[in-house]
């Protein structure tokens, strides 16, 4: 459509995607009739309790972390004092500001608080990831609660980590098997599934072989990429590469920099390096 606008122009107006008109609306667990809103109205009242023993620490929730309940009574400690409230369930448990609640009762100061009726963990994931983030063990350490659905997968998750001690992502990746994006996205929405814990785990051990005598590469989800790519060439063998790799890593891999194609052509000149006969030579030329 077009319009004129001041001293002839034309405007064009663009035509926007059109959105599904909502009847209802929810805010904080209750659901209000659209038609019936006011302008300007009251959800919910803030309201404060002094009995810290009625709030309820999720512990699938991630780990309450000492130096933040520190600098949280720091902060409430300013004349501003509390700004955000916090937020629990019909069931005081808390869906947003564990660390706040303990700041609280370290200054044994009333808790600020709004009720949210119906929240779960799942709502507590995504308020805490608008503000400070959840790390990868945050998320390990909720989805491998009892509690949660698919736990047993992340109990391996963890005890694969603990055993192996690679970078977070390479594990990931190593036991989902996933190459778009190693896994992460199932495994921060609690649907993490492990493919091979075979597979992972042997692959790991030749991880922690060259950790033995290289801690620069080892660890890196690029090297781990061309190190598992190198094991499709033709003629490789397992055992000539990680000897070879320990008599002749210092030449090849002083510096950890390099891309995934870089690493795989250095790991290619390290295992064919002073390799007799030639015939035992690998080469690239077939995945490329």
């Amino acid at each position: 459509m077009k319009k004129k606008g001041k001293k002839g122009r034309r405007l064009v107006i663009s035509s926007q995607k059109s959105f599904p008109i909502f009847r209802n609306v929810t805010m904080l667990g209750t659901k209000f009739r659209k038609s019936e809103l006011s302008k300007k109205g009251e959800v919910t009242s803030v309201f404060y309790e002094h009995d810290y023993s009625k709030f309820v620490y999720l512990p699938e929730n991630r780990p309450i972390k000492e130096p933040r309940i520190d600098r949280l009574v720091g902060l409430l400690n300013q004349p501003r004092g509390q700004l955000n409230p916090v937020i629990i369930n019909e069931n005081w448990e808390i869906i947003e500001g564990q660390h706040r609640v303990k700041a609280c009762q370290r200054l044994q100061i009333p808790v600020m608080c709004v009720m949210s009726h119906g929240a779960r963990i799942e709502d507590c994931i995504v308020m805490n990831n608008t503000g400070d983030k959840w790390s990868f063990y945050d998320y390990l350490h909720s989805h491998s609660h009892p509690s949660r659905p698919n736990h047993m997968e992340y109990l391996k998750v963890k005890k694969f980590l603990d055993e192996y001690q690679l970078n977070t992502t390479l594990a990931t990746w190593l036991l989902s098997g996933n190459n778009d994006d190693y896994g992460k996205t199932d495994f921060q929405e609690g649907v993490f599934k492990i493919r091979s814990l075979a597979y992972a785990e042997q692959q790991g051990a030749y991880f922690n072989k060259i950790r033995s005598f290289n801690t620069k590469v080892a660890n890196q989800v690029r090297f781990g990429l061309a190190f598992v790519k190198i094991q499709k060439l033709p003629k490789f063998s397992m055992r000539t590469c990680l000897s070879q790799l320990e008599k002749y890593h210092g030449k090849y891999f002083k510096q950890s920099g390099g891309n995934k194609d870089e690493l795989l052509e250095l790991l290619i000149k390290c295992y064919n390096y002073c390799l007799r006969p030639k015939s035992k030579h690998i080469s690239n030329k077939v995945l490329n």
